[in-house]
């Protein structure tokens, strides 16, 4: 086999004639071929933006480059970023580019040294939460939004979390507005302390000076009476400077339990965004961005049977390649799809996973705000019996539990009782988008074991 270097200059001059020089010295001009690795090619970079940047725009133009020169098919790449580069110091780089691409570079290396490490130059955008990135930028780019307030919502681990750090990151870099990022139980322990403090006028000008402001897990509010009062005042006033508010949230802002309505009215009052999971292609673009941060090498086709079996989420995506990562490391085994069979066979992807009854009763009584023993009762008011009816429905649908063994369970109801509750909901889900809506967020919170 060549040499690396010889290897990695080929490569790139066939790319240095695609970009042209100035794109070439920017983005390729400190870049190497540092090793092979199996059917893995090792490349040096030298920073994090570069990292990503390859990764989104020239995966493949590297990959097949480099293994049509090796004659391999199927080859992975593995960037690593230098840990003490000399890119800064390096005079041919300094005069090669322009004083606007050395500000990119810069500014590539002060976001690496944030506090929080959500960044949005790391958020892969994709058919799922397309729209919602679109329109959480354009809200803090321009001057007048065409909406406001932001309300983004979907189910645990699509990435709203990381969509609002990266604003708020942004914003830091590069807006000079005052910004604040928290999540609403932080906001809610803070008013809480203010107030038992006699410091409820710092507080409140805290709030109620900023430019933007961004609160995730708005759901948290959920039942807290007093919160959602000063919440809501504090709403009012940045609202009224127009000053732009970005929420996120599990739920729509109508599936919020407990909350006040015109605190759900000020979150339906401007645009309001769902981000879905991410789809099989997404899925293998968050696994690639991922995967090239770890030191262990995660092969092409491992990385589509994860994206297939076990890459609902973001969180899973994660939590998958860093127990892959540990297994193949501490047995010092090859991180093939043997070794994926080996480790995740026995785990339950979302279509399988072991739902208890217990799971789908809290979820009940957290939402309908009522108590095991109503549940369980033989009461007929519909506010106790229309949470045991929709309690049934999620029981058969999540669980399959047949009619008898539902009857059984809810104090030897008939047959015909459970028939007739199965059949009341699914109607209801039918003809009511509201209801349906509220459904699909019980469902999702018992698949990820929320109470």
């Amino acid at each position: 086999m060549e040499s690396c270097t010889k290897i990695w200059d080929d490569v790139l001059h066939s790319i240095r004639e695609k970009v042209g020089p100035l794109r070439f010295n920017l983005w390729f001009k400190n870049t190497r071929l540092e090793s092979f690795d199996g059917d893995c090619a090792n490349i040096v970079v030298p920073n994090v933006f570069t990292q990503v940047w390859l990764q989104e725009n020239f995966t493949d133009v590297l990959r097949d480059g480099v293994g049509k020169l090796i004659n391999q098919e199927g080859l992975s790449l593995r960037f690593t970023v230098l840990k003490s580069s000399s890119y800064a110091g390096d005079t041919a780089f300094q005069t090669a580019v322009s004083p606007q691409e050395k500000s990119i570079v810069e500014k590539s290396r002060n976001l690496s040294s944030l506090a929080r490490n959500l960044k949005l130059e790391d958020f892969i955008v994709g058919s799922n939460n397309r729209i919602a990135y679109t329109a959480a930028l354009e809200m803090v780019k321009e001057r007048m939004s065409p909406f406001n307030p932001l309300f983004i919502h979907g189910s645990v681990g699509v990435g709203k979390t990381h969509l609002l750090q990266g604003v708020w990151n942004y914003i830091k870099e590069e807006m000079n507005i005052n910004a604040v990022y928290m999540p609403a139980e932080k906001w809610t322990n803070e008013f809480i302390y203010s107030l038992q403090k006699g410091k409820m006028e710092s507080f409140r000008q805290k709030y109620r000076n900023v430019d933007v402001l961004l609160i995730d897990d708005v759901h948290f509010f959920s039942n807290k009476q007093g919160v959602q009062e000063e919440f809501l005042h504090t709403f009012n006033a940045l609202y009224d400077l127009s000053k732009k508010i970005i929420f996120a949230s599990d739920v729509h802002p109508k599936t919020i339990g407990h909350i006040k309505e015109t605190l759900a009215s000020r979150f339906m009052s401007g645009m309001v965004v769902k981000m879905d999971k991410p789809d099989f292609a997404t899925r293998l673009l968050i696994l690639r961005s991922k995967a090239a941060k770890f030191e262990m090498c995660f092969s092409e086709e491992v990385l589509e049977f994860i994206a297939e079996k076990h890459g609902s989420s973001v969180r899973e995506i994660e939590s998958t390649l860093t127990t892959l990562s540990a297994h193949a490391r501490f047995n010092e085994k090859k991180l093939d799809l043997r070794l994926v069979n080996d480790v995740l066979g026995d785990v339950p992807h979302d279509e399988g996973q072991v739902i208890k009854v217990e799971s789908v009763e809290s979820a009940i009584l957290n939402h309908y705000n009522i108590t095991r023993n109503e549940l369980h009762s033989a009461k007929k008011i519909k506010s106790v019996s229309f949470p045991r009816q929709v309690c049934m429905y999620l029981i058969k649908t999540l669980m399959d539990w047949s009619y008898q063994q539902i009857g059984d369970h809810f104090g030897n109801k008939k047959h015909s009782t459970v028939m007739f509750a199965l059949k009341k909901i699914k109607d209801q889900i039918n003809t009511d988008k509201q209801f349906r809506a509220l459904i699909e967020m019980l469902t999702e919170r018992i698949k990820k074991g929320q109470k």
